[in-house]
């Protein structure tokens, strides 16, 4: 008789779910697009925080149990005695809890600031970050572009004033978001992928270069990876984190089926913008078991490689609540099969 697994429910390919998730959870509010950061053995979590319209900072010892950050990591009793308080205050003053951008709304363009992605280069810290533009008359956010902070203890940033990717393609919508960058040691330059299209559920795949993390240049008129027409990828595909391992280019992306249904799948590329090949048993991972927090929708990937295993972190969402959790592959294989 098989073992009853409730972690390996609607997971594919050897991933499973993390038997503690979510990492992060209704203590801290609604919260999405986790991006971790391991130094040292040490791992920092990024993510969005939707009411704050902030982007917050979490720390953790082995990369699957964080805490909310502020000055350090606070004990697990703290976040307990705290959590009424998290529960309750945390909309209105903001408290302690790990703040590490805010908008600036008298910018125009950063009504919001979430959708972080960090990296490490030169002993710096590099931020890039999706901000929003609110449309008072229409109530709802109509707008959004990319834009870069720098900071010397990945904690306190300074950003610039302007945006450094904006919409300009009749593809985009006049929407970028979701940005992932990478530094290309051997060419020399910031690598973007990025999505554009619908604010809240882009589209497409873009992909943009730059030599200083500022001024980009886009060599593509058009998307670089899109929806195949599948049932799995209908409506649309972005949201993506691509990393690059042993002459690969390996991209885990968002496929919506629907508005409302979404899964991780994953894909590769020699050159990392074309003729990608899609995991032969996407999508790696659909929604959890009945009544469980990521039971609807399940999207936003963020992959960590060490050795011996894959983290995927992950956006969740029930009952229109989003949460953060972490997905577990034991071993090297992601199971692609042979080469191209």
């Amino acid at each position: 008789m098989r073992s009853y697994d409730p972690g390996k429910i609607g997971c594919y390919a050897g991933w499973r779910r993390y038997e503690g998730n979510p990492v992060i959870d209704e203590r801290i509010g609604e919260v999405s697009d986790a991006v971790v950061l391991e130094e040292n053995g040490k791992y920092k979590m990024y993510y969005s925080h939707r009411f704050l319209k902030k982007i917050l900072l979490a720390a953790g010892e082995n990369g699957l149990d964080f805490r909310p950050y502020a000055e350090g990591a606070v004990t697990d009793e703290d976040v307990d005695t705290k959590a009424y308080i998290v529960g309750d205050h945390f909309y209105a003053d903001g408290g302690d809890y790990g703040y590490t951008l805010t908008r600036r709304p008298e910018l125009g363009w950063e009504a919001a600031v979430c959708q972080p992605y960090v990296i490490k280069k030169d002993g710096g810290y590099h931020l890039f970050y999706t901000g929003k533009h609110f449309d008072l008359l229409q109530e709802k956010y109509d707008r959004s572009v990319i834009a870069h902070a720098v900071s010397r203890n990945g904690q306190n940033w300074k950003p610039r004033n302007t945006p450094v990717l904006e919409g300009d393609q009749l593809w985009e919508k006049d929407m970028t978001s979701y940005p992932c960058v990478m530094w290309d040691n051997e060419e020399q330059l910031f690598k973007m992928w990025y999505s554009g299209g619908d604010i809240e559920k882009p589209s497409a795949i873009g992909y943009a270069v730059s030599r200083d993390g500022d001024h980009w240049e886009k060599p593509f008129r058009g998307p670089v990876f899109e929806k195949d027409g599948t049932t799995l990828e209908k409506e649309r595909a972005g949201a993506c984190h691509v990393i690059k391992e042993d002459g690969w280019y390996y991209m885990f992306y968002t496929a919506w089926q629907d508005e409302y249904k979404s899964r991780i799948c994953a894909a590769r590329s020699r050159d990392g913008v074309t003729c990608w090949e899609r995991h032969p048993a996407n999508p790696l991972v659909t929604w959890g078991q009945f009544g469980a927090w990521d039971v609807e929708s399940v999207c936003r990937p963020f992959v960590l490689h060490e050795q011996g295993r894959w983290l995927c972190y992950y956006t969740g969402s029930a009952r229109g609540q989003n949460r953060i959790g972490v997905l577990l592959h034991d071993g090297e294989d992601l199971g692609f099969g042979g080469a191209l």
